[in-house]
């Protein structure tokens, strides 16, 4: 099957699209910048297909020069692949896929590795160059570590707030679903209360746990930026955290795109 690839024009905005298992971002890339991102429901095509409307109908000539797409979800990518050919008869390239991971990785299977944190990475050691860690409070919530030569290094994987919540309801006889919630108290005055600060507060806890090892193996702490759906949430509760970005991985599906222009010399 022959590829139908688009024309190579740095400068031109190309869509960029980050596919999670819960929430979908879309956006504009463009001079290197992200613009306008858009977050839909993953199983929402009617809100997916609006954002994506409303992104390309702002573009010169109402078409983008790419559309490039990064997903953990196997069925929302190949509903993104079908919609796109469709609608601009164009194909999507797919970020450690159809083109490159957009840094390098030294992990023992680098094909198990998740396009998001690979993105999420690219993106902050773009920013920065030099050693950090990468934290996405996402569905789960993931602390990543890029070395000061810009290497993917390995990270750790933990359950996030809302899987712990469903976890300790589903496999308990008396405790029950409670919403998503940090309480000003350390400490719960009720059951609600105590599984909130248990599973938001013992998230903030893992993680500084898992940043001061990799600060041991490096012998310096690295700089701590962090992403992801839950971060409004557990922010406020971590404070070794050095910088909060929204749709990080989606500027790392930008980055993917820019390396891999200059790898083909456009």
């Amino acid at each position: 099957m022959i590829q139908k690839l688009p024309p190579f024009d740095p400068a031109a905005p190309i869509l960029v699209i980050d596919i999670g298992n819960t929430t979908t971002h879309v956006g504009t890339w463009a001079a290197g910048e992200l613009k306008t991102p858009l977050p839909v429901p993953t199983h929402d095509r009617a809100a997916f297909e609006q954002a994506y409307h409303e992104h390309v109908n702002a573009m010169p000539r109402k078409k983008p020069a790419a559309v490039v797409a990064a997903s953990v979800s196997p069925d929302g990518l190949t509903q993104l692949k079908n919609f796109v050919d469709k609608q601009i008869d164009m194909d999507v390239l797919v970020v450690g896929d159809t083109i490159p991971l957009p840094i390098d990785v030294s992990i023992k299977e680098e094909r198990t590795l998740g396009v998001d944190r690979a993105c999420a990475a690219a993106a902050t050691y773009e920013r920065l160059k030099h050693a950090c860690v990468i934290v996405d409070f996402g569905t789960a919530v993931t602390v990543d570590l890029v070395d000061d030569e810009g290497t993917f290094l390995g990270g750790a994987i933990l359950p996030g707030v809302s899987l712990q919540l469903q976890s300790l309801h589903k496999h308990t006889a008396q405790l029950p679903l409670v919403e998503a919630a940090i309480p000003k108290l350390p400490y719960g005055r009720n059951t609600a209360e105590a599984m909130q600060t248990g599973v938001c507060r013992g998230i903030a806890g893992a993680v500084r746990n898992i940043i001061e090892g990799y600060a041991s193996k490096l012998n310096s702490w690295p700089q701590t930026v962090a992403t992801g759906g839950d971060l409004a949430l557990l922010g406020p509760c971590c404070d070794f955290l050095d910088t909060q970005v929204s749709d990080l991985t989606l500027c790392g599906v930008g980055v993917a795109y820019q390396k891999y222009l200059a790898d083909l010399g456009v």
